[in-house]
């Protein structure tokens, strides 16, 4: 089956999009989506459109660390690599919601699940192969100050903020580390981008959000550039650990990469990782 891809969250949105790029650079792509009955139907929209049947679907909530584990029990046994892993799937909750795992939502799905996938499936990377890891960050990172003891307690826009600023740092804090096991990891800022993350389904809120956000939103295709430029390009060949911005590095501000933060998060994850695994 040739390199094969995961792609969280690719049902839509910015992940459907970078699911169908890698679909026609004829990646055999597996499709890690909560939403079957629409996973199933954009699977097989991307089947059509790229002429790859090498196209797969297999359910996780990243949310939930059971569902996560039983992801990577699912496919590790229907394939024995992964080349390419695109942490995309994201969400925003308007209330304060705790996960069964006893972690906050938005926490949990952006940030903490990813760690967990990317820890279960790191050993199977193969060695000696271009093997890529992608986090989506977001550009409000620089709004997202955190505490480790306060993480569970954030809501909102402030926790969304948080779990990009933690997927960023947690993105340069493993890179020396999956270095060594012949993986990059590299993080996307994909902009301002109109997709369903934005809205609340209140009819006021939205209105207002999007009086706000217009003049600033960018397409779908244009924010999954960066993403499936990180994913396929051979100009990011062996380079890890950095942030970009449309297909472009950018600097991360000391003020924003602070070591001391770094490792303690990492401890957190691992500590999280040791209990439930």
């Amino acid at each position: 089956m040739g390199r094969i891809a995961i792609v969280t969250g690719s049902d839509r949105g910015m992940g459907k999009e970078t699911a169908l790029a890698l679909a026609h650079h004829r990646y055999t792509v597996i499709m890690a989506c909560i939403d079957i009955p629409n996973a199933n139907i954009t699977c097989d929209e991307i089947k059509r459109l790229s002429d790859n049947q090498n196209v797969f679907v297999k359910k996780i909530d990243l949310s939930s660390i059971a569902s996560i584990k039983e992801f990577a029990r699912a496919f590790l046994q229907d394939f024995d690599q992964v080349n390419i892993l695109i942490n995309n799937a994201g969400i925003v909750t308007m209330n304060h919601e705790i996960t069964e795992d006893g972690f906050e939502k938005t926490m949990a799905v952006n940030t903490i699940g990813p760690y967990l996938l990317t820890k279960l499936l790191a050993p199977h990377f193969p060695a000696g192969e271009d093997n890529r890891i992608i986090n989506m960050s977001s550009w409000i990172y620089k709004f997202g100050k955190f505490s480790i003891d306060k993480m569970n307690r954030y809501h909102y826009v402030k926790a969304y903020a948080v779990s990009k600023y933690a997927q960023l740092l947690i993105t340069l804090e493993l890179a020396d580390e999956l270095k060594k096991k012949g993986i990059t990891i590299n993080a996307a800022n994909p902009g301002t981008v109109r997709t369903t993350i934005m809205y609340t389904n209140i009819k006021f809120y939205d209105f207002i959000i999007d009086m706000l956000m217009a003049p600033l939103y960018i397409s779908i295709e244009e924010g999954a550039k960066t993403g499936i430029y990180l994913a396929t390009s051979d100009e990011v060949k062996n380079k890890t650990g950095n942030l970009y911005r449309k297909c472009k590095p950018i600097a991360v501000s000391k003020k924003f990469n602070n070591k001391t933060i770094r490792t303690k998060l990492l401890q957190y994850y691992e500590t999280i990782f040791e209990k439930f695994n």
